[in-house]
């Protein structure tokens, strides 16, 4: 279990909290992440072409997965600075901090796990029926209005314990409201993620980059989520 430490002492937001959570990344260290998240990819892509042996290609493997274990990391340092009242991007102090193969490991099962969750009860039908009809899709639907909260939890928690359906399912109830907007928000900015943004015509680097940028937007008012409802969630945290 996170053990939320007392609250940051909260900086008068000079703009309307919507618009102020866009500026989230807007911090020497959001940047910082940005650019190497967007461009460390495509770095090893192009090594990786620039290489005939085929074989050379294995080796990007291992760099990709820590890439995605401290990108989880860092999406989860985001919800927890948020949850304790931050205003942007969290700062990663590298020389103290304990980040290593095992954090990067755990962070990645925790997440795919809360994925997993999530998307369980579409892909078995998928796998059964072989169709996209309405039902599969009332299914996927299901599984991403709970994503929020999953993720919630497990980041809060540190815990698969915490994934349990039932405890999603009340932690929803007690802020239904609340939370049904922050699932149309979580779902605009996936939707622009997914369906908008690929037919800009912009770089590939400038497209990462953006997508980068939204999920740490996304991770922010998860977090945030959490510190405007502590009292009626009750997580004891």
């Amino acid at each position: 279990m996170k053990v939320i430490e007392e609250p940051q002492l909260a900086v008068k937001r000079k703009l309307p909290w919507f618009i102020d959570a866009f500026l989230y990344p807007i911090s020497a260290s959001g940047v910082i992440h940005i650019a190497v998240f967007a461009f460390l990819p495509l770095l090893v892509s192009f090594i990786v072409r620039l290489v005939p042996d085929p074989h050379f290609a294995w080796l990007a493997y291992p760099v990709y997965i820590v890439f995605v274990g401290y990108l989880f990391y860092y999406f989860s340092s985001c919800v927890l600075d948020s949850a304790k009242g931050g205003f942007r991007a969290a700062d990663i102090n590298v020389q103290t901090a304990t980040f290593d193969i095992q954090d990067c490991v755990s962070e990645i099962f925790l997440m795919l796990a809360c994925m997993a969750i999530c998307s369980l009860s579409a892909a078995v039908y998928y796998l059964i029926v072989r169709r996209t009809d309405l039902l599969f899709w009332i299914l996927a639907a299901c599984g991403i209005f709970f994503l929020p909260m999953t993720l919630l939890r497990g980041i809060m928690f540190d815990s698969f314990d915490a994934l349990n359906p039932i405890s999603v399912i009340n932690s929803i109830l007690k802020t239904f409201l609340s939370y049904c907007g922050l699932v149309v928000f979580f779902c605009g900015i996936g939707g622009f993620v997914v369906f908008i943004l690929p037919r800009l015509v912009i770089w590939r680097l400038v497209s990462s980059a953006i997508r980068i940028y939204l999920l740490f937007v996304t991770a922010h008012l998860v977090g945030r989520f959490y510190w405007w409802h502590k009292d009626k969630l009750g997580w004891g945290l």
